[in-house]
This record gives C-alpha cells, structure tokens and sequence, in this order.
C-alpha cells in the first residue's frame, strides 16, 4: 500500500495497518540479520504459518507456555488481514519468524483485553493485541523476536491504537521478559479460555511509568502463578532478573505522576 492509501485508511482499521506495516518493514529492514526479509502476510501463507507454528510448539519447554486451548476465533487466519496483520520473516522462501497483531472491536460480544484490565470504554477501540509470535527454533537469539515486537507496536501506534495488551504464560519468562523489555509490563494475572492463567501485559504509548525502587520485591518464576495479591494492591512486573541459578520477576508500583 502507499501513503496515499494510508491516509485514506479509516484510523485503526486493517487496511491501516497494512499501510503502516508495509512502511515500517522498509524502515526497519536494516536491522534484520543477514539474509532474513520480511514482509505482511495473507490468506496465500495460512499453511506456512500452522506449519510453523506447529514446529515451534512441539520444542517448548513445558505445554503450558503456549495453549491453542487458549486462542479464540479463527486465529491464523483472522490474523491474516480479516482482524489483524501479520509480518512474516523469511530465510530465502521459508518462513522462520511471524508476529500477529489483532485488531478488536468494542462490541460486547468481542473479545478485547482492554476489558480485563480494565479500560474505560470508550478507550477499547484503542486497543491491539500482540496476539502471538513464533520463530523457528534454529533461529533464536537473534533478536527476530524483538524485532516482531517492534513492528507491532510501531504498527500499533501509527494507527492510534495506544494500548497494546498481550497475555503470556506466568512460566515463560524469556517471553514475558522480552515484552517487558518493550514496555509490556504483566498488570494482572488473569483466567483465558478454559480457565487457562495467564499474565495479561499492557503499554500505553501515551504514559511512560518509571519504576520506584523503594517498593521492590522479587518473586521466583515458579511462584509467579501464585502472587495475584501483589497484583491487586498495585504492583506489576517491571522484569526478569536471574540470580544465583534461578529467574525472578521484579515486582513494584510505579512512582507517583508529577504534579
């Protein structure tokens, strides 16, 4: 899509953000590693990404880190310009990396994580979903999941869908951790399809909150599940931190707003 067609895109709408993630694809390109191209996905590279994501989802580290259980809808294919876009990375012609953004409605009947943070409602169309990323386990650490972040929420803002919300298992700290590291921070721990527990994570492009040290505490990753009352008195988890063997979340609130 073009500029032009960009500006004449409703506001928040697919269309939008295809326009939008097809620009930031040529800005970012450069970070990419050698030999790594990327570009939007459609309906054509629906079986790529299930195959992909069945190859990821079978080298987990534990099943609960990613639960189809959990999804809703259609979610390949609503992810593939119906209810949200997805960039897809590619090693010559195959598809190692894809990150999927969700565009919800307000509507009472539609699923949007706004609601469970909660959000005013008059904010929930403001709202976009990180909805799921993967890449090929012979690919990792070299930062392709950072970058899928970075074009989502990039997309996101160009849009004006300030909240960006996602949800991640309590156990899968490289996830969780690497979202925090863009300013998803987990707000609440929260039950998804079938009662599934899950961190739901937020950033407001708007707000930019800074971690006041007076009030840190750090829980172990294995305990993270359990400290929903650190949660309800208003904390959150700013990180992960790994001392002596072991990976912690670093709890604490956010220090008061200037007057």
């Amino acid at each position: 899509m073009t500029v032009n067609a960009l500006t004449r895109a409703a506001p928040g709408s697919v269309p939008a953000a295809l326009a939008a993630g097809d620009a930031l694809i040529a800005a970012m390109a450069a970070r990419l590693p050698p030999g790594v191209t990327a570009r939007t996905l459609g309906m054509a590279d629906a079986d790529a990404v299930r195959a992909l994501r069945g190859r990821v989802i079978q080298t987990l580290d534990h099943p609960d880190f990613y639960q189809p259980a959990a999804e809703y809808g259609n979610f390949v294919t609503d992810h593939l310009n119906v209810a949200g876009v997805t960039v897809g990375l590619f090693l010559g012609t195959e598809l190692v990396a894809f990150g999927a953004l969700g565009l919800p409605g307000a509507g009472p009947d539609t699923v949007n994580r706004g609601r469970d943070l909660p959000l005013p409602e008059a904010e929930l169309l403001q709202v976009a979903h990180l909805s799921s990323a993967m890449v090929d386990p012979n690919l990792r650490g070299r930062g392709l999941h950072h970058w899928t972040i970075d074009w989502r929420l990039g997309v996101a803002d160009r849009i004006g869908r300030r909240h960006a919300l996602t949800t991640a298992s309590p156990r899968n700290h490289r996830s969780w951790g690497h979202l925090a590291a863009h300013g998803l921070y987990p707000r609440r721990l929260i039950g998804v399809n079938s009662g599934i527990l899950r961190l739901l994570m937020h950033r407001d492009s708007m707000a930019e909150p800074v971690f006041d040290p007076a009030t840190a505490s750090l829980v172990t990753v294995e305990d993270l599940a359990d400290r929903a009352d650190l949660f309800e008195r208003g904390e959150q988890v700013w990180c992960r931190l790994h001392e002596g063997g072991r990976w912690f979340a670093l709890f604490g609130r956010a220090r008061p707003a200037a007057a």
